[in-house]
């Protein structure tokens, strides 16, 4: 484990369609503990298709704007100050449906989905549309499965 300081919009950038991801802390930094990512989601972002994990949880704290979240079918509008916690097995979406830019600051737990941020750049890193498909595959790949989907 080491210190890291570091300020709004630095950390490793990663691109994904048309929104920005700042990885902020590495499981590594962290001894696998955790990682945290600042989102900047662009305006219109469909976000990705809802899910669950088996393994990891995940906390968000809305910097700027309104997220857009489904939480077992549940919807909600996350403005700035508000936080969600999102425990293993919970099916799970967000988006940003205003005109204006969402940034979220994002915990997860254990480390290592930051990996799956490096999937999706590799996939949509040049402003391609979202692609539900290749997003389940890489999804796969990272503890992130449909809402139907059985241990």
């Amino acid at each position: 484990m080491y210190p890291v300081i570091l300020n709004s919009g630095e950390g490793k950038a990663i691109t994904v369609s048309n929104s920005k991801l700042f990885l902020k802390l590495s499981f590594e930094a962290a001894s696998n503990n955790l990682s945290v990512t600042e989102y900047e989601l662009s305006a219109k972002f469909p976000g990705p298709p809802p899910h669950k994990h088996k393994v990891f949880e995940h906390a968000w704290y809305v910097l700027e704007g309104e997220l857009t979240v489904q939480l077992s079918g549940e919807t909600s509008v996350l403005t700035k100050g508000s936080f969600i916690f999102i425990p293993k097995m919970v099916v799970h979406t967000f988006s940003n449906q205003t005109d204006l830019l969402v940034k979220v600051l994002v915990v997860d737990t254990p480390g290592g989905f930051e990996h799956y941020y490096d999937d999706l750049q590799a996939a949509f890193g040049n402003g391609e549309d979202i692609d539900q498909e290749v997003i389940r595959s890489i999804q796969l790949k990272y503890d992130t499965y449909l809402p139907d989907y059985l241990f």
